[in-house]
Parts: C-alpha cells; structure tokens; sequence
C-alpha cells in the first residue's frame, strides 16, 4: 500500500466515523501510528 492509499482510507475512516458536531471520534496521532503500523503487517 503506497502512502497515498493510506492517506486516502485514514481520511475516509475519519469521514465515515465522524459527525460535524462531535470531533471526538477523529483519529488521534497515536491511533493513526498504530493503524499504520497493522496496515504494513497487512501486506
């Protein structure tokens, strides 16, 4: 998975997970570390 698609399914699970009112449910540095780092035992 290049960088790119990374970026661009974090940005949708943000998205989708996410209501304008409530910005609790934003990814947080450590998470989005931690989801990357499974994404790249993935492959």
């Amino acid at each position: 998975m290049s960088v790119w698609q990374f970026s661009a399914a974090l940005d949708g699970y943000i998205r989708a997970n996410s209501s304008e009112e409530n910005d609790q449910t934003k990814l947080n540095d450590a998470q989005a570390d931690e989801m990357w780092a499974w994404m790249q035992e993935q492959e």
